[in-house]
């Protein structure tokens, strides 16, 4: 089971146009590390902008070491992910799985972002981007993951 990951609007709130303060840079990343640990033949994709500026390895040191060794890559950058596209990460999720040869694996996205997926927003745990992976937003990721897992399960 595969999960792509966006960190603004997730990991923590959205800031729009400006950094993310340091107090609260990530703050729900312990949420989400305690969602993993519950799964953990989940593979982690990042799909966020970040993946624009930063390479895989820095990528992973946000994570605890656990979480970071299944960070196993980073979605294409297909366009800017500044102008307007629809379904934006949705191609380049879709081009992830086609590069990986992995079309046919069961897989999620935690995003903020729901203008960026039209055919499989089924696949979609979508966060409200100024509060992020809040507890609701962490109960529908443990549902949605629930459900996949239990899917795969004969």
């Amino acid at each position: 089971m595969l999960l792509f990951l966006d960190f603004d609007g997730v990991l923590h709130p959205e800031y729009h146009e400006i950094c993310v303060p340091d107090d609260v840079a990530f703050c729900h990343l312990p949420r989400f590390e305690v969602i993993m640990r519950e799964y953990p033949s989940v593979e982690i994709v990042i799909s966020t902008s970040w993946r624009t500026i930063l390479n895989l390895e820095c990528l992973r040191r946000y994570f605890s070491t656990d979480i970071s060794q299944r960070v196993i890559g980073v979605t294409p950058i297909l366009a800017d992910e500044n102008s307007y596209q629809p379904a934006l990460r949705e191609k380049e999720i879709l081009a992830w799985l086609v590069a990986n040869q992995r079309t046919a694996e069961k897989w999620i996205a935690v995003d903020d972002r729901t203008w960026q997926f039209v055919n499989h927003r089924a696949q979609l745990v979508a966060c409200v981007g100024y509060r992020g992976l809040d507890e609701e937003a962490g109960a529908r990721l443990r549902l949605a993951l629930e459900q996949i897992q239990e899917s795969s399960n004969p």
